[in-house]
C-alpha cells in the first residue's frame, strides 16, 4: 500500500517535470516505474529474503512495515537520482 502510494506521487512528480521540460511524459514516468520498482525488487527479494531466511514469509506486523518502508525509501531515492542525474540532464 504504501509502495503504490509513493510510486503515484512519482509518477505525478515526473509527470510535471517532463511537462515542463517540453519531455516525452510517457517516456520517463514509465522509466521512473521501472528504476521505483527494480530498486524495490531487489532490496526486498535480493536482499531482505536471503538476510531474513525462513523469517521472511513469517514476519510481525511492524517488521512487515519496516520492510515496506525500507523497500520504498530506496526506490525513491532512486527515482530521484535519476532524475537528477538523466532526465535534467536529457532536458539540457
Amino acid at each position: 500500500m504504501i509502495g503504490g502510494v509513493v510510486a503515484v506521487l512519482i509518477c505525478v512528480w515526473f509527470y510535471r517535470t517532463a511537462i515542463r521540460l517540453n519531455l516525452n511524459v510517457v517516456q520517463w514516468i514509465v522509466g521512473a516505474l521501472i528504476v521505483y520498482y527494480g530498486i524495490k525488487a531487489i532490496w526486498m527479494y535480493g536482499i531482505l529474503k536471503p538476510l531474513m531466511g525462513g523469517s521472511y514469509r513469517y514476519y510481525t506486523a511492524t517488521a512487515g512495515v519496516l520492510m515496506e518502508v525500507s523497500g520504498a525509501l530506496l526506490g525513491a531515492l532512486g527515482a530521484v537520482l535519476f532524475r537528477n542525474l538523466v532526465m535534467l540532464k536529457k532536458a539540457r
